[in-house]
């Protein structure tokens, strides 16, 4: 497989608006061939993806957020076939970057672009073999708002946090943790402004066809990969999740019970009372509350939508080299059992002449 190479460039998120992580700059080193896309608006997503398809780009870089990718895969899957969608890297250009942090990628754009185009000049000569995930994201099909596909799902106590989020000037990933620790500790001390963010919902929930019993809801998750942001992994036994089903949690306990144990909740060591946490094929929700979809807020008063998978996309697996930040190798949350690993064809033609062998 040649690698046709390209990188799109969300000028508005999170880092790239304070650093410019722009065409200019990735323009400087990588070679002519690659394709580089900045994007400035919405519009922009169809002039970048009729250039992915016309030019036949095989290895995508996206530098943005959750939101960034979000956007351009749901723009993707809905212009191009299933083989031709492009083996997908993302890149830390947003604000939160989940989806980068369980790939392992560590670095910045820039340094992680260095990196690749080392790693692709390999790849074209047979001196590397190339390993990929296979992804299925969620297909939220939203009856009012129409289909998307991303990777982490939530609504209830989750999503109100995140509009607060949304609504701070300037918003960084400090802000994160800050509005984390300021909500617990105000209902803590039984801020009234506060509270309001933790009453339950009203809503029916549908896992695989049963529906669940309990009428009201703290919050729920629906997710592609094991981590969210911080130190959230709330998925209990992981590791039983297939390449055909998501994680899924769902709790409608009180929220006093979800604060005091809240490091086992949220490392998935402990399943709190009447949860359900486990992978699910399909899921089925009716909601008085809006949702949040990869960090897109969905502010409808009332939410209904099914979410299944979407269809199989090949994220590129991160050498050691890019999960490695000031000194510190991170983890990939990423299951190994999953990998592929492709040797370059030209590779395989050297070696399959007659008298040789793989």
């Amino acid at each position: 497989m040649k690698l046709r190479c390209a990188i799109f460039n969300n000028m508005n998120s999170g880092k790239n608006r304070r650093y410019r992580y722009n065409r200019d700059k990735f323009a400087s080193f990588v070679p002519d061939t690659w394709r580089i896309i900045d994007a400035y608006s919405l519009s922009d997503l169809t002039s970048a993806v009729h250039l992915i398809r016309e030019e036949e780009i095989n290895f995508l870089m996206i530098n943005g957020g959750d939101g960034t990718l979000q956007r351009l895969i749901t723009e993707l899957i809905r212009e191009l076939p299933e083989d031709s969608l492009p083996i997908i890297i993302p890149l830390r250009g947003g604000t939160a970057n989940m989806v980068a942090g369980n790939i392992g990628v560590r670095k910045n754009p820039l340094d992680t672009v260095r990196i690749l185009m080392r790693y692709v000049d390999d790849y074209s000569e047979g001196r590397e073999s190339m390993q990929v995930l296979p992804v299925m994201p969620l297909k939220v099909v939203d009856r009012n708002n129409g289909t998307r596909y991303g990777f982490a799902f939530m609504n209830g106590l989750i999503y109100k946090i995140q509009d607060l989020f949304t609504k701070q000037e300037n918003p960084t990933f400090s802000t994160v943790v800050n509005l984390v620790t300021t909500t617990i500790g105000g209902y803590a001390i039984g801020n009234p402004r506060i509270r309001k963010y933790y009453s339950k919902i009203d809503a029916d929930l549908y896992v695989d066809g049963k529906r669940y019993p309990e009428d009201r809801y703290l919050l729920m998750i629906a997710a592609v990969f094991q981590r969210l942001l911080l130190w959230f992994r709330p998925f209990y036994s992981p590791g039983t999740k297939g390449v055909s089903k998501f994680y899924f949690a769902a709790s409608a306990c009180d929220p006093w019970t979800m604060i005091r144990n809240l490091r086992a909740f949220t490392t998935g060591r402990e399943v709190p009372p009447r949860t359900f946490n486990s992978p699910a094929g399909q899921v089925q929700i009716k909601a008085e509350c809006g949702y949040a979809l990869d960090g897109e807020l969905i502010r409808d008063r009332y939410t209904d939508v099914t979410i299944d998978q979407g269809p199989q996309m090949k994220f590129f697996v991160v050498p050691e080299v890019i999960r490695t930040s000031y000194g510190i190798t991170y983890r990939a949350y990423i299951n190994p059992s999953h990998i592929a690993t492709h040797i370059p064809e030209d590779t395989i033609a050297r070696f399959t002449r007659p008298g040789l062998q793989l």
